[in-house]
């Protein structure tokens, strides 16, 4: 029996940017990886979006992705409760074993916003299944913020994507609109460096870096 995995991002591409080739790592060794897009992405992007996001996790093998449709940028206007039992909803539905969302110190709102949302509704209760819960980076916002020891970025985690880099590059040139030139940390070339350098930070040739929240093992 498959596993579900949710991925659960604010804005269209920050799903691929951050965990891509983790994720296709998870369905290739029989994971089910469901996408879960909060925000609506930019305006002026609105009209087409959602085509490129639904082809560009295809592509990456995840066959289901769910739109929340929330106004971009906009995440803390709404209260907080509102958003935790939206998330609550779909671990309730698919009960993953393991969820990927944004880090608690991004400079962007939505991605802390998300976070705690995320963070309260996987909480671990009594008589649950526990849920390991992992931070990805997202390019030009998780390195962007103030580097205190609160809000930086911290890796403890690596996952070897040597094997799947490729295929996620691939994938983000769905969002070529969303992508900027070089040096920008947005950018294929951007992307793929930083994937270098956690993979020179644990001795392979391309990583994704992660840090834990929570992980139990049973």
């Amino acid at each position: 029996m498959k596993k579900n995995v949710l991925v659960i991002a604010a804005h269209p591409d920050d799903e691929l940017l951050g965990s891509g080739g983790t994720l296709k790592k998870l369905i290739n060794n029989g994971n089910k990886v469901i996408t879960v897009i909060f925000a609506k992405g930019r305006k002026e992007e609105e009209g087409h979006m959602k085509q490129a996001i639904l082809m560009a996790n295809k592509h990456l093998g995840i066959e289901e992705v769910i739109f929340l449709e929330y106004p971009n940028l906009l995440l803390e206007t709404f209260p907080l409760h509102v958003i935790n039992k939206e998330i609550e909803a779909l671990i309730a539905k698919y009960e993953p074993y393991m969820i990927f969302t944004h880090h608690y110190g991004d400079i962007n709102m939505d991605h802390q916003i998300l976070f705690q949302a995320v963070l309260t509704a996987a909480r671990p209760l009594p008589g649950k299944k526990p849920i390991e819960l992992l931070c990805f980076e997202t390019v030009s916002s998780s390195e962007w913020s103030q580097h205190t020891n609160d809000k930086a970025f911290k890796p403890n985690y690596y996952v070897d994507i040597t094997e799947t880099i490729e295929i996620k590059l691939e994938s983000l040139q769905f969002y070529d609109v969303e992508m900027k030139p070089f040096p920008h940390p947005r950018s294929y070339k951007g992307v793929e460096h930083l994937a270098q350098v956690r993979g020179m930070t644990v001795g392979v040739e391309y990583a994704e870096a992660f840090e834990i929240i929570r992980r139990v093992w049973k």
